[in-house]
């Protein structure tokens, strides 16, 4: 299966020598550094630094409209999300990105934090070496900062295809020399030497989900293999998923759906890697404040309260019609995840005969005024699960794959064998469901329906050819990829346009 609408020559991408370059600009944000003049003298300094990496993703997804919602979620379209607050309000921007209508001044096209995360691990990875500290906390080091270099270009090849690849730090102001974007196929060698390195070194999961560990190390290295091998990359990349999968030491679910996202249990067994955020570190709330109605359309006595409907400032998504229908029937056959998907409130307002509400990261409303303490949950143990029925369609084991989607089907329904019908089309078909039910709002279904070669059943600009089957639109290549910030291009005149995209 090959996935659909981008340009991937990935065959004997492992292969692709690895580029080191000097760069300057590259629409990276500056800050206060650690250099070998100042501040880079102890081991303190080091970890320091590591910790650093994370506050540098966290600022990345924290962003408005440049994060895994409008990456790798709100581009399935108008199948899965619609307008907020009564079907009215969405802006120019978020709707270029629901209806795949982009253009390199959209806000979301910005790629320029997930590189300054980068640089940040470029700092750790050169610095680090040089001082004298325990094995342990250089191993705790240099393997976060794999990880996470890793986890970035991951992002940016799928969302942009072709990009730079930076592998030392950006540091003075001077620098005249500017990189250009690299083939794809650089970006996805850069991405599995560096998985690689990162299993070297973090050998299990004693830091916790907030850091790297053994288990989102080889979550990561799975999500990685199964989208190499739909892009044509063969079937080594389905032993390194069965490798990576095989390697996980703990996939726990927690019985409850509910509690897997309770603010109350954060960090629980489920989550595999998530950005910790604390009471008032982010008060805008990110993406997650978009599902959320405003208070003025709200009556005062339902505002934030129990068994009412959480406010904010104003709605700007809601699933779309279709999408809370399928939910709906789901949860007529005993699904639990549906109220914590989602939820409709009546005789709560004045304006609206019904109150609709995403509802699975809505923060701390117990004090009855929101609070975004609500962690990214990045990778979470469900997704082993989904991830090996994944691997085991792809091999044509049917049942084995039912085997694993049905204990997330168990939890959900409360029934063993929910999925019963092992034809191949019936696999895949539950494969896509699931996945839609278990992680709406989470950021990835984009890429999974990618994977699957289902993008076009759901995505609006679906291109069908003379011999009406799906294909390519070959005056839009790249439809699947994202532009380049208008922002990128002016910085650096050697980054040029994604073909397609203007």
């Amino acid at each position: 299966m090959k996935i659909y609408g981008i340009i991937l020559s990935v065959l004997g991408a492992a292969s692709v020598a690895l580029s080191t370059s000097c760069h300057g600009e590259l629409d990276v944000t500056q800050s206060d550094k650690l250099n070998t003049t100042n501040m880079w003298t102890s081991e303190s300094d080091a970890l320091t630094a590591t910790t650093g990496i994370y506050y540098r993703l966290r600022q990345a997804f924290a962003q408005s409209k440049a994060n895994p919602f409008f990456w790798g979620e709100l581009r399935v379209g108008p199948a899965m999300w619609g307008k907020g607050t009564g079907r009215s309000l969405c802006d120019n921007d978020m709707l270029d990105v629901m209806l795949n209508t982009l253009s390199a001044s959209d806000a979301s096209t910005d790629w320029s934090y997930l590189y300054t995360t980068i640089d940040q691990c470029n700092q750790v990875l050169k610095y680090a070496p040089g001082i004298g500290m325990s094995e342990d906390n250089m191993n705790y080091c240099l393997g976060n900062a794999r990880f996470i270099r890793a986890y970035c270009y991951f992002w940016i090849a799928r969302v942009w295809g072709d990009a730079p690849v930076i592998t030392t730090p950006t540091e003075g102001t001077g620098e005249a020399i500017y990189p250009s974007r690299h083939p794809v196929a650089e970006v996805y060698a850069r991405i599995e030497d560096d998985l690689n390195a990162a299993a070297g070194y973090i050998r299990t999961n004693a830091k916790g989900c907030y850091y790297a560990t053994a288990d989102n190390v080889n979550l990561l290295r799975a999500d990685f293999a199964l989208w190499m091998y739909a892009a044509g990359g063969g079937d080594g990349y389905l032993t390194m998923a069965e490798t990576a999968l095989g390697a996980v030491q703990s996939a726990g679910l927690l019985d409850r759906f509910a509690d897997v996202f309770s603010i109350s249990n954060k960090k629980n067994r489920e989550i595999a890697f998530a950005l910790h955020l604390e009471n008032g570190e982010y008060t805008s709330g990110s993406y997650f404040s978009y599902f959320i109605w405003g208070s003025t359309q709200i009556k005062a006595e339902y505002r934030n309260a129990p068994d009412g409907v959480p406010v904010s400032s104003n709605q700007w998504f809601l699933y779309s019609d279709d999408f809370i229908g399928f939910l709906k029937r789901s949860k007529e056959l005993g699904d639990q995840r549906t109220d914590v998907t989602y939820m409709e409130r009546t005789g709560v307002s004045d304006m609206y005969e019904v109150i609709q509400w995403p509802n699975k990261l809505i923060g701390n409303i117990s004090t009855g005024t929101i609070v975004w303490e609500q962690d990214f949950i990045l990778y979470r143990y469900a997704q082993y699960y989904t991830m090996l029925a994944e691997l085991r369609y792809h091999r044509k084991d049917y049942s084995g794959a039912l085997t694993a989607l049905n204990t997330l089907a168990q939890r959900a329904y409360g029934k063993a064998n929910f999925y019963t019908d092992s034809s191949a089309a019936a696999v895949r078909q539950a494969l896509v469901d699931e996945n839609l039910k278990e992680f709406a709002e989470e950021g990835n279904v984009y890429f999974t329906l990618i994977r699957l070669g289902a993008i076009h059943d759901y995505n609006p600009y679906r291109y069908v050819d003379g011999l009406g089957q799906c294909g390519i639109d070959t005056s839009r290549p790249n439809q699947l990829l994202m532009p380049v910030s208008k922002k990128a291009m002016n910085k650096n005149n050697k980054i040029t346009q994604t073909q397609g995209w203007s």
